[in-house]
């Protein structure tokens, strides 16, 4: 007996499985990734050979429908570090810093009303402190300067009265945290290749949705509005390839759809 659904409303989930252009391998699936667009989109040009005979001109003598590479386009909402690198045509590379402190460090104000690195991130507010090259003069936090306590940068203002001059130098004394993440390196990879699966269901009858792409290349043309007043999806879009040892690009399955 063959059950078929009167409709299709699929939901699901995306994995992918990223090309290593250093190892020349693929890494391996990873984690299922939030989507709310998986299309495969089929191509086909059509060749047409049109009657010149008065008798009927214009008409077709013969027509055949050529195919082309099929499109995939997957939109990711997912916010993940290899998909935001995917989106920026990045590279990511590791964020880590050990903790720390600062023990009377001396620092060159190279500038004043200017914004200048600490030289380390995740600066604490807690026991922050900055004095004059003898120690003998506390610097006031909020007056004479300011600190961006994540970036760990520190701005001296030229109008408080009592602040020091530029090329004077400091000590900083203070505490910095462990810093564990990732950064994207922007515009150093334009192309994705990967490996895509998805698993979905039919929501109309719960029959499962398989699909499978054996290889393709995906890039983001697509800009990513960091303040915008809705949800930021990450749209990647290219074509699916037929790599060796293949005969199709991709496979659909429909496992359980009859019995």
């Amino acid at each position: 007996m063959t059950t078929t659904a009167r409709a299709i409303l699929a939901a699901g989930l995306v994995k992918l499985n990223m090309w290593n252009t250093l190892t020349l391998a693929f890494n391996g699936f990873g984690d299922a990734l939030d989507a709310d667009k998986f299309e495969i989109k089929p191509n086909f040009e059509e060749k047409t050979s049109e009657s010149r005979s008065h008798l009927d001109y214009g008409q077709a003598r013969a027509s055949v429908v050529l195919p082309k590479p099929t499109e995939l386009t997957i939109e990711l909402s997912a916010a993940t570090v290899e998909a935001l690198a995917m989106q920026f045509q990045g590279l990511v590379q590791n964020l880590t810093q050990a903790s720390g402190s600062f023990a009377a460090q001396d620092l060159t104000i190279t500038a004043l009303d200017q914004w200048l690195p600490l030289g380390k991130r995740s600066i604490s507010d807690t026991g922050f402190e900055i004095t004059n090259a003898g120690d003998t003069v506390t610097y006031d936090l909020g007056t004479h300067y300011e600190v961006n306590w994540l970036r760990g940068l520190v701005r001296f203002h030229s109008a408080a009265a009592g602040a020091p001059a530029a090329a004077a130098v400091v000590k900083v004394t203070g505490n910095y945290g462990a810093v564990d993440g990732k950064k994207i390196l922007g515009g150093r990879v334009t192309q994705v290749r990967c490996q895509v699966q998805f698993d979905g269901q039919n929501m109309v009858d719960g029959s499962p949705v398989e699909a499978d792409v054996h290889e393709c290349v995906l890039g983001s043309n697509n800009g990513f509005d960091f303040l915008g007043s809705d949800f930021s999806s990450i749209t990647l879009s290219g074509k699916i390839v037929t790599p060796p040892g293949k005969t199709e690009g991709y496979e659909i399955r429909l496992p359980g759809a009859s019995t």
